[in-house]
Order: C-alpha cells, then structure tokens, then sequence
C-alpha cells in the first residue's frame, strides 16, 4: 500500500537525522522525538502483522528496541529533574539534584555507546524487507485493522470511569490508534481534535507523574531518616501524590467521552 511506504520512509528518514547527530547536539527534546519516532514504527509494524501474517513484529523491532529502551532510561530522568523543578521545596534540595545529573550523564554515555555504526547499519539492513511488505499490504485488511482499533478505543472511552491500574495501559493503545490514524489524513472537526488530544496530554501527564512518584519511592529510603533531603523529597512526592490524584479525577470527569471518534 503506497501510503504505508511513504510514512515508512518519512520516519526512516526523521531516525536516520537523529541518530546521525553528533553527541554534543542532542537535548532533552531530541531523546524525546528518538522515543515518538520510534513508537510511531512500533505501532506501524502492529498494523502490518494484522495485515501480513507472516510478518514478525517482534523480530523486526529488535534493533529498533535496543535504542528505545536505552533512550527512555535517559528520558525518565530528564522528565525526572524537569517535573521536580517545578515544585516547591526543590530548591532546598542539595543532593538529589546532582545525584540525577550524574544517573543522568551515565546513561546517556551508555546510550551512545549503543547506537554506534553496528546498530545503525543493522537497522538499515531492515528497511527493504519491511518496505516489501508495506507494498503488498491490502487496503481492506488496512481498514479492517482501522475499524478494529477505533472499536477498541471506543469501547474504553465510554465507560465511566478508569480505574488507575488501567490507565497505562489505555494510553499505550491510545498512542497507537493516533499514530496509525495519522497515516491516512481524514477530515476531522476541530472539537474532535482537540477532544482527543486533551486526552491524551492528560494521560501522557499522569504517567510522567507516576514516573516521577515511583522514582521518589526508590531513592527516599537511601537517604538518612532524620536528614533534611529526606524530609523535603517526602514533601515533594505528597505535593506530586496530590497532583496526580487530581489529574486522575479530571480524565475520568471527560468520560463517557461521546465524541472522541
């Protein structure tokens, strides 16, 4: 199908300008559009072994998941500092900043050391069997993959409410059935748009949330129990335990979600 192996190559093309850059260049935001990049192939390749029994979505996304995940250990703790930044009692902190500076630095050495010319080369290596298989998939088995997803997202968005060990999980396949929909540019009202993209923004804030609390969790112990960095990191893991409460609330108050497909 055309349209699968032009959206192939354009994220082809977005990877290969990433991860040729030099090391100096990459930012915060540059880890984060390596992950999106990444997941748009991931959720691509879902689509195709709808489509194409025969092809292997596991096995083709193996390279591709040695760099995702090593990414998303530097990105964790890049969301780490900027979500603590922004609350109260961070700058009492004297620690914990630099102790996330230097885990920070670490695995951005090791991501580097990854994504060297071996990777690249087996990640290119890859992309004439998938295109084969994006021109010969059908549009129909395409549509029915399409209509298969929207019932599912559909079915999640009209209950009342989620619970919050549902959360996660929706909005993984939320991501997928957005990053597919865009393939084939329908026309869509603006309230729709916006519907979901508020949406998924939200969902995307209470797992950065959750991230963040979790990693709290970890690193609070590791620090002596009456000490000062203690007291003010308990603090700033129940202002983000109040945050994301509140956020958990306003996501189900947008359900049933009538509008969203």
């Amino acid at each position: 199908m055309k349209e699968l192996v032009t959206y192939f190559k354009t994220r082809e093309s977005a990877l290969n300008l990433i991860l040729e850059k030099a090391p100096e260049s990459y930012s915060v935001e540059t880890f984060h559009e390596l992950r999106v990049e990444i997941k748009k192939l991931k959720a691509l390749f879902e689509l195709t072994a709808f489509c194409k029994k025969n092809f292997k979505p596991r096995k083709t996304f193996k390279p591709f998941s040695v760099i995702f995940k090593q990414a998303g250990k530097v990105r964790e703790l890049q969301l780490q500092q900027t979500i603590l930044e922004e609350q109260p009692y961070f700058s009492l902190l004297k620690k914990y900043p630099n102790q996330l500076k230097k885990l920070e630095i670490k695995e951005i050495q090791k991501f580097f050391l990854f994504t060297n010319k071996s990777l690249i080369k087996k990640l290119n290596e890859k992309h004439l069997i998938i295109i084969d298989f994006l021109a010969k998939t059908g549009k129909k088995k395409v549509n029915r993959y399409r209509n298969k997803t929207r019932k599912e997202i559909k079915k999640q968005i009209s209950k009342d409410a989620f619970k919050k060990n549902e959360i996660h999980n929706f909005r993984k396949r939320l991501k997928v059935y957005q990053y597919n929909e865009k393939i084939f540019p329908v026309a869509q009202s603006s309230k729709l748009i916006s519907t979901q993209t508020l949406l998924s923004d939200m969902l995307g804030e209470w797992h950065d949330f959750e991230v963040a609390i979790l990693h709290l969790k970890k690193t609070i112990p590791s620090y002596k129990t009456n000490s000062k960095e203690r007291k003010h990191l308990k603090n700033i893991k129940a202002v983000l335990s109040l945050k994301r409460e509140l956020l958990f609330h306003k996501i189900n108050a947008t359900l049933p979600c009538k509008t969203f497909l």
